[in-house]
C-alpha cells in the first residue's frame, strides 16, 4: 500500500478556513497498473496546487487487503478501481463481496476500464448502466450490464460512476472537480495538467486561488490579469483602477471584500511568486530576476522573499542545483 499526502506548498496566500482533508483510495488489480495509476496521484497533486482549503491524500491499495467496514471511515472518501482496457478485473468471490461493500459505503466510486464489469455484481438497479470499452462489450452483455456508449458515465444518484479508459477517467475526475469546486477551478486544472490548452490567466496558482475565492468576480479577474501582465513594471493602484473604469477606493474595497486580502499585498505576492518560479526553473541571475519582477535591487527582492517564504532566494537556487527541492517545490 502506498500513501501520498499531496499537500500545497504555496505559502503566499493565507488560509481563511481550516483545511479539509479528502481521501482518494485507488484500488489496483494488476501489478503492471501501478505505473499508470501515478496519473491519479499527479492529478490530485496538481489539484492541491490550485485548490484552497482542501488537501487531497491518495492511497494505492489492493482489493485483497483487509479494510474497515465502518461507514464513518468511508464517508467522504472516493474509491477508484483502476482497471485497464486489455484485462477484465479478476478477483475471488470474497473480493467481490468486499468490493460491493466499498461501492456501497464510499461517497463516490469510479470504475475504470475492465473494472466497470464489477458494477453488475453490486448495482442495486435492475438494469445497471456504465461506460464500457469495446473490448468488454460482449462480456458486459452476457452479465446484463448496459453500455451507455460514451467514454464516461455519471450515475444519477451520484455514487458509482465509470470511465471506459484511464485517460477518460481523468476527464471524469475533472468533471467532479467542477462539481466540488466550481467550473473555473476545473478549467484551470485542465489547462494546468494538459487536458486542455492552458490560458494565460491560469499561469499563476495564486491568481487561480483568488479568482476561485471571489467566485470568479469579473473585476477581480480583470485586475489580476492586469497585474500579471505588469509584473516587471508594477502599476500604481490609480493606474489599475483607471484601466478598469473604477475609482481607486472602489477597486480596493471590491478586491478586499471578494478575496479577503488587500490589492497591494496581492500584487507583491504575484511578483514574488514569479520570482520563486524563475529561481526554481531558470538559470537567470538574481539581479535579472529582481528586475523582471519589479524590485529595485537583488537585496530588495531578498528582503521581500524572506518575509514571504521564510527563506532566501539563494537557498532556493542552491537547493535546486543540489537536487534538494521536493517534487512539490518545498524545501527540505
Amino acid at each position: 500500500m502506498k500513501h501520498y499526502v499531496l499537500g500545497n506548498n504555496h505559502v503566499q496566500l493565507a488560509r481563511t478556513a481550516s483545511e479539509r482533508l479528502r481521501n482518494i483510495d485507488v484500488f489496483l488489480n494488476d501489478p503492471e497498473a501501478e505505473g499508470s495509476a501515478e496519473m491519479v496521484a499527479e492529478f490530485f497533486h496538481a489539484l492541491n496546487d490550485l485548490v484552497e482549503d482542501h488537501t487531497y491524500a491518495v492511497t494505492f491499495r489492493n482489493t485483497s487487503e483487509a479494510f474497515t467496514g465502518d461507514p464513518l471511515y468511508w464517508a467522504g472518501r472516493t474509491a477508484i478501481f483502476w482497471g485497464g482496457i486489455h484485462k477484465p478485473w479478476h478477483c475471488a468471490r470474497q473480493d467481490k463481496t468486499r468490493i460491493a461493500q466499498i461501492l456501497n459505503l464510499a461517497s463516490r466510486s469510479i470504475l475504470v476500464g475492465g473494472a466497470a464489469l464489477l458494477l453488475a455484481h453490486s448495482a442495486k438497479a435492475d438494469e445497471p448502466l456504465a461506460a464500457i470499452h469495446s473490448n468488454f462489450s460482449a462480456a458486459a452483455e452476457e452479465i446484463g450490464l448496459a453500455d451507455c456508449h460514451k467514454s464516461t458515465h455519471r450515475s444519477p444518484d451520484g455514487r458509482v460512476h465509470s470511465a471506459a479508459t484511464k485517460l477518460s477517467a481523468l476527464r471524469l475526475l475533472a468533471e467532479f472537480v467542477a462539481l466540488d469546486h466550481g467550473e473555473h477551478l476545473a478549467e484551470s486544472l485542465r489547462g494546468y495538467i494538459g487536458l486542455t490548452e492552458p490560458k494565460r490567466s491560469c499561469a499563476s496558482q495564486l491568481a487561480n486561488r483568488l479568482i476561485q475565492r471571489s467566485g470568479a468576480d469579473p473585476m477581480v479577474r480583470q485586475v489580476i490579469e492586469k497585474m500579471l501582465n505588469n509584473v516587471e513594471d508594477p502599476l500604481k493602484i490609480s493606474d489599475l483602477s483607471q484601466a478598469l473604469g473604477a475609482s481607486t477606493r472602489q477597486l480596493q474595497r471590491r478586491f478586499l471584500n471578494k478575496t479577503g486580502v488587500k490589492l497591494l499585498t496581492t500584487y507583491r505576492e504575484l511578483r514574488l511568486e514569479r520570482a520563486y518560479s524563475l529561481l526554481r526553473y531558470t538559470d537567470m541571475p538574481q539581479l535579472e530576476i529582481s528586475t523582471a519582477t519589479g524590485f529595485s535591487s537583488a537585496s530588495a527582492l531578498g528582503r521581500a522573499f524572506r518575509a514571504q517564504y521564510s527563506t532566501t532566494p539563494e537557498a532556493v537556487r542552491s537547493c535546486r542545483f543540489a537536487g534538494e527541492l521536493t517534487d512539490n517545490g518545498a524545501l527540505h
